[in-house]
């Protein structure tokens, strides 16, 4: 009983998200249909093989890397978060943060007095949650939107081009904080990685970002994938973080509970566009983007209102993007120490982006 309560103690966050789910079923129900199952499924393949790729070595292989092609600390940081930003374009916002944070912060382990730490893992985050926003396929509010409204490719890049744009230009802007130390000296020991087990993870990998994308399904897939592990590497399902995917699930509840409210439904469908793209961005502050494009797209029209909002508001608080959460929980598992000037400094990051992009976009509004 005494080891539970620590670990609530020290997850504030599940134990909030914890309560609320408790209360809103209280006050109204609780259906197992609230729980995006895929989401819960395929995070927990994500975190078996990234734990994988750990320990077979490739994560310092590829530190080592990546400090071979930086002159200094802030190169790396923004190498980092080119990375960040193309890679969430292709492989979502969750397996760019899952797959580079931990590279990131196997390079601060040889790098101890990097001033940059906070900064450059907090825009790690920022880079992919944007550039996931890119194209349709990018994440999963993305992925609804575009197959509920049909929208023409054309007129969605148009539209998420310039928030690209944007937010290249202020995130580089942001790495010109990150000092510039020398890193001529540094340097990782060699170590060689096993090929056929790297070979392995990077094919179960694949598979996993086709479940993600929809190519494969999740029911029969996850399960293979988890399989294989039980084979390959069973001590791997110890590193999950479990605590994470329970605050998913109690966040599922949550939202689906708020879903059901009729006045909220009423208020929605009485939105104009630029009320709808503030309401895209409000939402996303507490329930999170995915919920929030699913909460207000069936009772609007404006299907750029609804794109820009929910994609901008994946930006300021820790439960605007599930992303958010993940990288969260990386750093505090990487750095607990640092955990409350890490978050003061993402809150600080993420809302003045937040406002800044926000209120350029407003006015793109038709």
């Amino acid at each position: 009983m005494k080891k539970a309560a620590n670990y609530f103690s020290e997850n504030k966050l599940l134990s909030i998200s914890l309560l609320l789910a408790i209360i809103s079923c209280l006050v109204g129900c609780f259906s197992a249909d609230f729980i995006d199952y895929k989401v819960i499924f395929s995070l927990f393949g994500l975190m078996l093989l990234i734990q994988g790729f750990e320990q077979v070595g490739l994560l310092r292989f590829v530190a080592q890397k990546l400090l071979h092609y930086s002159k200094n600390s802030r190169q790396l940081v923004q190498l980092m978060l080119l990375l960040s930003l193309v890679g969430s374009m292709f492989l979502t916002n969750d397996v760019a943060i899952l797959t580079l944070l931990p590279i990131y912060f196997k390079l601060l382990s040889v790098l101890p007095k990097f001033k940059g730490r906070l900064l450059g893992s907090v825009l790690i985050i920022v880079a992919a949650n944007l550039g996931s926003s890119v194209f349709p396929f990018g994440n999963p509010q993305n992925l609804y939107l575009y197959d509920y409204y049909h929208v023409p490719l054309g007129q969605f890049l148009s539209w998420m081009s310039l928030v690209l744009l944007v937010s290249v230009i202020s995130l580089g802007a942001l790495t010109l904080l990150v000092a510039k130390d020398s890193l001529a000296e540094i340097d990782l020991d060699e170590r060689r990685i096993d090929r056929k087990e790297t070979a392995l993870l990077a094919g179960l990998m694949l598979v996993m970002i086709l479940v993600v994308l929809d190519v494969l399904p999740y029911q029969w897939v996850i399960p293979i994938v988890a399989l294989i592990v039980v084979f390959y590497r069973r001590e791997l399902f110890k590193t999950v973080d479990y605590g994470l995917l329970l605050t998913f699930v109690c966040f599922f509840i949550i939202v689906g509970n708020i879903g059901e409210a009729q006045f909220i439904k009423s208020f929605l469908q009485a939105l104009s566009g630029k009320q709808i793209y503030l309401a895209g961005l409000g939402l996303s502050q507490v329930i999170s983007n995915v919920p929030a494009a699913f909460l207000i797209a069936p009772f609007t029209t404006n299907q750029q209102a609804v794109i820009l909002g929910v994609n901008i508001g994946g930006l300021g608080t820790l439960l605007a993007s599930l992303a958010n959460l993940i990288g969260y929980n990386l750093f505090r598992a990487y750095y607990p120490a640092e955990t409350k000037k890490f978050f003061g400094l993402f809150s600080a990051v993420n809302f003045g982006l937040l406002l800044f992009l926000g209120m350029i976009f407003y006015f793109f509004i038709h």
